[in-house]
């Protein structure tokens, strides 16, 4: 009788354990998926970018809309390249699993910038003048920030729209508000 009660009640531990596991999986998998849903519907500072970090950040999970001159690489970050008919070419990345976390946009008139988590920027470089950094505060942001939209965009707006079954924007806003304010 001893024993069949010690295993019963190790059984139900273990599904329990198997539960609590497979619910973490299931929201650390929801709050990915539908994070520029989440971020979409946060208040956050001007000035910070939340939809456009957590596509690029979330992009393994996450609708990527077939287009026209739009390539997507995944090599350890994500890579999207959006090629022009003239050659010219775009790029925006990212490296989630890097020490910090930082975005990248390289235009065609060979300079680069960089953001941080909150998609804020930083600096930037411009290599056809042999990698001189950039004064940011030379840098029209409004129009690098429509030019990035313009250009890539189209991911934030074929997944803001997209609802989850289960709600959890509480536990988006306890784990990013400090970010993105």
């Amino acid at each position: 009788m001893k024993r069949s009660r010690i295993i019963g009640i190790s059984i139900v531990a273990l599904i329990i354990g198997i539960l609590l596991i497979v619910a973490n999986l299931y929201i650390d998998y929801n709050l990915r998926k539908y994070s520029v849903y989440y971020a979409h519907n946060m208040e956050h500072k001007e000035g910070t970018h939340p939809e456009m970090a957590m596509a690029l950040e979330n992009m393994d999970v996450i609708y990527k809309p077939n287009k026209k001159n739009i390539r997507y690489r995944d090599d350890g970050g994500f890579i999207i390249y959006n090629t022009f008919s003239n050659n010219e070419q775009v790029i925006i990345s990212c490296y989630p699993r890097a020490k910090e976390l930082r975005y990248i946009y390289h235009d065609f008139t060979k300079k680069s910038y960089h953001f941080n988590e909150a998609f804020r920027l930083e600096y930037g470089y411009d290599s056809s003048t042999g990698l001189d950094e950039i004064d940011i505060k030379t840098v029209d942001q409004d129009a690098l920030y429509k030019d990035i939209y313009k250009n890539f965009g189209f991911i934030v707006e074929a997944n803001v729209n997209r609802k989850p079954l289960i709600n959890m924007q509480k536990e988006f806003n306890k784990k990013y508000y400090k970010r993105f304010n």
